[in-house]
């Protein structure tokens, strides 16, 4: 029982590591599964090396059976010389057949959509919000949202 658990556990920091990935932070903090129309989700971190070009992924987190086939947000990306871009996004959730894009586990689903290519990332300390723009007090059926920074291969 021990050498499999042992086992397992190397399995699972082998396949864990990605060398690729310069930043990734996932916030799970919603109540009832609802992301509130006022609630921003700010991620801050440390590049502390320039990078070449890498891919800023949305990675959101909702349950099976999503009911609503998109997702309007905002993100708000401030870079080390202050310079803040804003970019509407559209994280599509359903294809046009109502099967979910993400990557699905029983009832939970996780979506990966990228929104910017940095043709080189700078070092520095970066800032980046996100807003639902959902039309109504909160979005339903959200379990998280965050940001996955990969070089690009």
């Amino acid at each position: 029982m021990k050498a499999k658990f042992i086992l397992f556990a190397l399995v699972f920091v082998l396949t864990s590591c990605n060398k690729n990935e310069v930043y990734d932070e996932f916030n799970r903090d919603f109540t009832d599964n609802r992301w509130e129309s006022k609630d921003v989700k700010s991620f801050e971190f440390e590049n502390m090396q320039s990078e070449g070009v890498c891919e800023l992924k949305l990675h959101f987190g909702h349950i099976s059976g999503f009911q609503f086939k998109e997702v309007p947000l905002e993100v708000e990306i401030t870079s080390p010389d202050g310079k803040v871009e804003t970019l509407s996004v559209v994280m599509k959730l359903i294809d046009e057949s109502g099967n979910d894009i993400g990557d699905c586990s029983g009832d939970i689903c996780d979506v990966f959509q990228t929104i910017k290519t940095f043709d080189t990332l700078e070092k520095g300390k970066y800032k980046i919000s996100i807003k639902s723009k959902f039309d109504g007090p909160y979005l339903p059926n959200a379990l998280g949202v965050g940001i996955l920074i990969e070089r690009k291969k």
